[in-house]
């Protein structure tokens, strides 16, 4: 398996399909059907901030979107929007994304946007080779942190990020509107410390 620090542009098709798999109930309100968001994605996308792990057959298996500072996996690109559903309705839905995904992240922490595995390579320890290397960026940036948010329904993913050291620090319950649009009502938060 080779790591790239950096989404390679030949996978953003694949990471896109990728992303729309995993996070469809999440971001349907905002773009529609599931082949919406796959071709909203490449232009949202920010390379530079998704780590991509391919296999020795080129493909693309698992990735890892992460923000720090002011860099995030997603950026709003009203360029795109505006195309894709034109100037009032491209601006209302990226108000939207703004309100439901605020970009506030603390500079102590990186925080996890987005990881997902390929099925078939589900098992096989993609996730813990992505959380290495998210943990890499974090020594080479100084930063003791990794946190994440994840839905309380998903007990599967929570016991893996305990598993490789995540806890819980707080658990929110979302109000009735922002759950019907996201698919999620309550939030549970954590967090990994780094001990270098």
């Amino acid at each position: 398996m080779n790591i790239h620090r950096t989404l390679p542009a030949e996978f953003i098709i694949e990471a896109s399909e990728l992303f729309s798999d995993a996070f469809e109930d999440k971001f349907r309100y905002f773009f529609g059907s599931k082949s919406a968001i796959q071709q909203m994605m490449p232009s949202l996308i920010n390379r530079d901030q998704v780590i991509a792990v391919v296999s020795g057959k080129n493909e693309l298996v698992g990735i890892a979107g992460y923000s720090y500072k002011e860099r995030h996996m997603v950026v709003l690109n009203m360029k795109a929007m505006m195309k894709k559903y034109g100037l009032i309705k491209g601006l209302y839905k990226i108000l939207q994304l703004g309100i439901y995904f605020p970009n506030e992240v603390p500079l102590t922490y990186i925080y996890v946007d987005a990881i997902t595995v390929k099925a078939e390579y589900r098992g096989k320890g993609i996730s813990r080779l992505l959380f290495q290397e998210l943990e890499k960026v974090a020594f080479e940036n100084g930063v003791k942190h990794l946190q994440l948010d994840v839905s309380v329904d998903n007990q599967q993913a929570i016991n893996a990020y305990e598993n490789i050291g995540f806890h819980e620090m707080t658990s929110s319950t979302l109000s009735h509107g922002t759950a019907q649009k996201i698919g999620i009502r309550r939030v549970s938060r954590m967090l990994k410390t780094l001990n270098y």
